[in-house]
């Protein structure tokens, strides 16, 4: 009896928790996401996938891997059961992604967006292909990757020690006896002269501020005295300027006066003008009416008065820019001075028009002649004392400009890279020279305030430079050198530009102090 109690006991219990669990699998969702549509895809790489992987969108699972196979050798054919109703587009994407660094992997659906308005594309069928598949990256392809750059890494190192002991031998040979000649070079005295030169050069430039600074001293009793005069000058304008205002209010209020005295006049030239209008009256007012309301006349004058507008339109295009440079060359102890006017017609093109003078005039000319009982020749060179002047035709191109034509009385082009507000200026020329090497002419000029501007550059750059003796002509004593100096050489300068607004503005305000003062 006893045995009994406890199988009827037993029995019941299990009854009892089987029912339990038979009704808790009632209660709960299935546990399968896929449903009836299936798609597929094709992954080069399909490892750390497997059946029963879930397939996202989003993060959130819409079905899962259902059968991993082989296709054509090359690639892994993956099978996936997908819920219903999802209405994934043509073109979506599959990649394959991985929760964690040695769990197993998943893929991820990313459907394509449309855009707002435009018409829907092709739907993925079920049963239908995956076309786009973007590869992740796994441990395998990254092993891959390095075990095919390692080799590539070693034969930099190899390149690299070759570089190394081919220069270590470079360095312990060439170069070392090209140092040695430096040395021997600097210990011949190559540069002792030319830094004695320019320390000589700086004591001169020295002496001369010095000079330049004691009569600027000096000068300040009389600046004193001139700036008193300039000022009793203005006060004398203010003064003309003041009786001025009062003679032009007397003359407007006059004026004022004489107008309303002409409103009968006008309304009587009002009258005759609508009698001429109407042909009332005589006969030939009639005639003049006819020819005023004639349209070929009225078009005539109006197309006149338009061709006449554009032309002044086309005029208020033209600018200009006059100005004056200075140079003084620091070898030869020259300057050189310049007028120059830039023309533009156009915001893209221009002409730069320059007038020099300096001690060298105008070009030289060569004569050879024949000397009495000898095979040798004379040749004689002639340095006239003229004017040398420049006509270029320029065109822009964003901060570049290009220019060419004559340059100094000789053929020569060159070109201007502007920078900033026309705040720095790098300019380059080539054009003739005493030789057969073009001169070569480079200059840095730099805004200091308005239209003034600070300059330095070489000249003759590519020109080694020497002297070139002037013997006795006509005259026991040559009246302006004994030689000179050609090739390369340094100057520095400053220019002066003025634009036709900044004449203007100036022609007013001078010219009105001017008159004051003589006044």
């Amino acid at each position: 009896m006893r045995f009994l109690s406890r199988a009827v006991a037993v029995a019941v219990i299990v009854i009892v928790v089987g029912g339990a669990a038979l009704l808790l699998r009632s209660k709960m969702p299935a546990t399968s996401v896929g449903g009836k549509c299936t798609a597929w895809a094709l992954f080069r790489d399909a490892s750390r996938l497997a059946v029963g992987s879930p397939v996202r969108i989003s993060g959130v699972q819409i079905g899962e891997i259902t059968k991993l196979t082989v296709s054509g050798g090359d690639f892994a054919r993956v099978d996936m059961a997908l819920q219903d109703g999802l209405d994934l587009p043509q073109e979506a994407w599959i990649t394959k992604r991985a929760e964690s660094a040695f769990g197993d992997s998943y893929l991820e659906i990313i459907p394509t967006v449309e855009e707002a308005g435009a018409p829907s594309g092709r739907k993925l069928q079920c049963g239908g292909q995956i076309i786009h598949v973007q590869e992740g990256s796994s441990t395998d392809t990254v092993l891959r990757t390095i075990a095919r750059t390692i080799p590539k890494i070693d034969r930099g190192l190899d390149t690299v020690h070759d570089f190394a002991i081919n220069g270590r031998t470079w360095a312990s040979g060439p170069l070392r006896d090209r140092i040695e000649e430096v040395d021997r070079w600097l210990a011949e005295g190559h540069i002792d002269k030319p830094i004695a030169a320019a320390d000589t050069a700086f004591e001169g430039f020295e002496a001369r501020t010095q000079r330049a600074a004691d009569a600027i001293h000096d000068a300040r009793p009389k600046v004193a005295s001139r700036l008193d005069s300039f000022n009793r000058g203005v006060l004398n304008a203010r003064t003309q300027m003041r009786e001025f205002k009062k003679s032009m209010q007397d003359g407007l209020q006059a004026a004022r006066t004489g107008m309303d005295r002409i409103d009968k006049p006008v309304q009587q030239a009002t009258d005759i003008m609508v009698a001429i209008n109407e042909g009332s009256g005589a006969d030939w007012k009639g005639k003049l009416g006819r020819l005023v309301n004639n349209p070929e006349l009225a078009d005539s004058i109006e197309d006149t008065t338009e061709s006449l507008a554009e032309g002044a339109h086309g005029l208020n295009k033209f600018h200009s820019w006059l100005g004056a440079r200075f140079e003084y060359y620091w070898y030869t102890k020259s300057p050189r001075a310049y007028a120059t006017a830039e023309l533009r017609s156009r915001d893209d093109k221009f002409y730069l028009i320059e007038v020099e003078r300096g001690p060298l005039g105008d070009l030289p000319r060569d004569e050879i002649s024949d000397v009495l009982d000898s095979s040798s020749f004379t040749k004689t060179t002639t340095i006239s004392d003229k004017l040398r002047f420049t006509a270029q035709f320029g065109k822009t191109f964003g901060r570049l400009q290009l220019r060419g034509g004559v340059k100094e009385s000789t053929p020569g082009f060159g070109a201007d890279y502007i920078l900033g507000d026309n705040e720095l200026r790098l300019s380059t020329d080539v054009f003739g020279s005493f030789t057969q090497v073009p001169r070569l002419k480079v200059a840095a000029a730099l805004r200091v305030f308005r239209g003034i501007y600070i300059l330095a550059g070489v000249d003759d750059a590519l020109n080694s430079p020497g002297y070139l003796p002037i013997e006795n002509g006509n005259t026991d004593v040559p009246i302006e050198f004994n030689s000179v100096r050609y090739g390369r050489d340094y100057f520095m300068g400053a220019t002066l530009q003025f634009t036709d607004a900044d004449l203007a503005t100036l022609i007013r305000v001078f010219g009105t102090l001017i008159v004051g003062l003589l006044l």
